[in-house]
């Protein structure tokens, strides 16, 4: 390697900074006699340059021990000259495996003569275990890995760890990017890094074209989409790392990295609203893990629950539930009962369960993802604060605030220690919180809680990011609550122009938004500027959702009422029995939402007139709300109103007061 080459690969990958770097540091200082390891860097070039700093990495030359792999040799070369070393005195920690880099034209050479050598070798796993008295690496290309599992599986069995090594990118403005790619660890969560992506692409485009460079060029361009999306450049993101995948499909070998960039593409096209490509990638992802980790492999279970998710968000809720049981289930088969990764899964299963409407099966599962969270990682941890806050937003939807409560103001006080007080973890927990106390009418505690969320936001992300957005429409309402209407407007308009900026006109986000300003011009009595954004709305949400979502079904109602408040009646009811077609056909016919779209379209029925036909509706709207209370052991917040309009309708239709509470006791309701 020239001197040039060696800066310039000293530039690229900063060893100092990589996480992978530093974890094969640490297991070569706490490891004592045999064990198996694979090293994985892009190309050639990077497995001879990490060669050439292994001294710096074990303290000198002499406790390493170098074997190469000559492609034009034997078979079972490889296998005899590891057998055949002499014994190794005490200073040598490591025996480092790897092939010189070859011409380009010669990398299936190459990759032919690792499968001849590794399948030769794999019948002398035990052997090795008892010969070898330090560190065995296998470092090579990232198609290594999959060569040594399908032709070694013996040897492969007995690694301590895959540690994947890859460049941090430009030299210049990438302070506190590390490669976090190591130990086979598989985490989707958090796509976004920091850095410039212009500085990654300007090193893109230094190897672009150059033959055996393609998987560092896949790398490079994944690294710059990561950074791309932290900072809102979707278009950007997407580019990058729909790129880096057809690199890595054509050239690869790597089914890891084509299992990370798979799920991150689904995550910026989840995040764009535009969800059946995130479900096409998504299922990419699910693909490669069972073809190549197989069907129990933690892998697997990360991409199950992130096909999940998706079909949860996209209404799929019954496509979605088996295969959050199937994740917990190879958790659980592989960690334990009692490791945080079995937590997650519960939570996810657990909000399922609850968004259908079957609470009293969620609940044991969020606390028992609690108790793991609180053995594992101690009562203080920020894990635990987020499973506190899980478990109070579904003790707050039964109607249990008294119980939630002090969850909340736990998990509050947890991230305020764990991060300062100006922390966006923290924004989210005041932002819960307030929310709450909202609910419970409490809005001169909630206020100030929101502007506290609010100030923290911005100062973190900006003014203009869509975390800030929500920050405004959580105040907007709340002053839109309190009657000072003039005071939230322009915070509502503010989340609009923030969303519409950050992800296009025609967002689901930016629906919500539309929404949230229609409803405060409809309170201040200017129906006809509210009416197109109610109905720009419902048109956004139909493109991203389809025709039978939930959210479609909010937005017909909200519609609807604004037309029977203007007499508009004949309008309107289609749109309240379409509403309640796909809830009922959503949640099934017995969930708290149905009830809530029986009672708007029997408020409309008997608003013109049509009292018989609304009575049925409201009596099965309380019988639904009273059922709820039933299974889940606290009353319906929303039954007492219903049960009022049921009363008024009865007596409208002239029962007297033992027939209506004939009627009350038949539904299981006090008078």
């Amino acid at each position: 390697m020239t001197a040039s080459a060696d800066n310039y690969l000293a530039d690229l990958y900063r060893l100092e900074e990589l996480e992978g770097w530093r974890l094969l540091a640490r297991h070569l200082e706490l490891t004592e006699g045999f064990s198996f390891i694979v090293v994985l860097a892009p190309d050639d070039a990077g497995v001879a340059y990490l060669r050439s700093r292994l001294p710096d990495l074990v303290g000198s030359p002499e406790a390493v021990r170098h074997v190469s792999l000559d492609p034009s040799a034997e078979a079972g070369s490889l296998t005899e000259a590891l057998l055949k070393l002499p014994p190794s005195p005490d200073q040598v920690r490591l025996i480092w495996v790897d092939a010189n880099p070859v011409e380009p034209e010669r990398i299936p050479e190459r990759d032919e003569a690792w499968r001849r050598a590794l399948s030769r070798l794999n019948r002398y796993r035990n052997t090795l275990q008892t010969t070898l008295h330090c560190t065995l690496a296998l470092a090579g290309p990232v198609s290594l890995q999959t060569i040594l599992r399908e032709e070694a599986p013996d040897l492969w069995s007995i690694r301590s760890a895959v540690f994947r090594i890859e460049p941090a990118g430009s030299a210049r403005g990438l302070a506190g990017s590390i490669g976090r790619e190591t130990a086979e660890r598989v985490d989707t969560s958090g796509v976004g890094l920091p850095g410039d992506p212009a500085e990654t692409l300007a090193e893109v485009e230094r190897i672009r074209g150059k033959p055996g460079r393609e998987i560092l060029l896949a790398q490079l361009l994944r690294r710059a989409g990561r950074q791309a999306f932290r900072l809102l450049q979707w278009d950007l993101a997407l580019k990058c790392l729909r790129e880096a995948y057809a690199l890595e499909e054509a050239h690869g070998g790597d089914p890891e990295l084509r299992f990370l960039i798979s799920n991150e593409i689904a995550l910026v096209f989840q995040t764009l609203g535009q969800w059946d490509r995130a479900l096409h990638y998504s299922k990419k992802a699910l693909e490669v893990a069972n073809t190549h980790f197989g069907a129990s492999h933690p892998s697997t279970a990360v991409a199950l629950n992130n096909l999940a998710s998706l079909l949860q968000a996209t209404n799929g809720l019954a496509e979605a539930e088996p295969l959050m049981r199937q994740a917990l289930a190879i958790h659980e088969r592989i960690y334990g009962d009692d490791d945080p990764k079995v937590a997650t899964s519960l939570n996810n299963l657990a909000q399922l369960l609850h968004a259908t409407n079957r609470v009293a099966e969620a609940e044991p599962l969020m606390r028992r993802a609690l108790a793991i969270d609180e053995r594992s990682f101690g009562g203080d941890s920020p894990e635990v604060a987020t499973a506190l806050n899980n478990l109070a937003l579904l003790l707050q939807a039964t109607n249990r605030v008294a119980e939630a409560e002090p969850l909340m103001r736990r998990a509050l006080d947890i991230d305020e220690r764990s991060y300062g007080g100006d922390h966006p973890e923290v924004a989210t927990a005041l932002d819960n919180l307030a929310l709450l106390l909202e609910a419970t009418n409490r809005m001169g505690e909630a206020e100030p809680l929101m502007r506290r969320a609010l100030a923290i936001d911005e100062h973190s992300y900006g003014g203009n990011h869509p975390k800030v957005a929500t920050d405004l429409n959580n105040l907007a309402l709340l002053l839109q609550v309190t009657n000072r209407v003039a005071e939230a407007e322009p915070l509502v308009r503010r989340a609009l122009a923030i969303d519409e900026s950050s992800y296009g006109g025609d967002h689901p986000e930016v629906a919500t938004d539309l929404n949230n300003l229609a409803s405060l011009l409809k309170a201040t009595n200017r129906v006809t500027e509210a009416e197109p954004l109610m109905r720009r709305a419902l048109t956004i949400h139909e493109r991203s959702y389809g025709d039978n979502h939930p959210k479609v079904a909010t937005d017909l109602n909200n519609l609807a009422q604004l037309l029977q408040a203007t007499n508009r009646a004949a309008e309107a009811e289609p749109l309240m029995r379409r509403a309640l077609a796909i809830d009922e056909h959503s949640y099934g016919p017995h969930h708290p939402e149905v009830a809530s779209d029986l009672n708007n379209l029997a408020h409309l029925l008997s608003a013109i007139g049509r009292l018989a036909e609304a009575e049925p509706y409201l009596r099965r709207s309380a019988d639904i709300l009273v059922d709820f209370g039933r299974r889940n052991g606290n009353e319906h917040p929303g039954l007492r109103r219903v049960i009022s309009n049921y009363r008024g309708t009865l007596k409208e239709l002239g029962r007297n007061e033992a027939e209506i509470q004939a009627a009350l006791d038949e539904l299981g309701v006090k008078n």
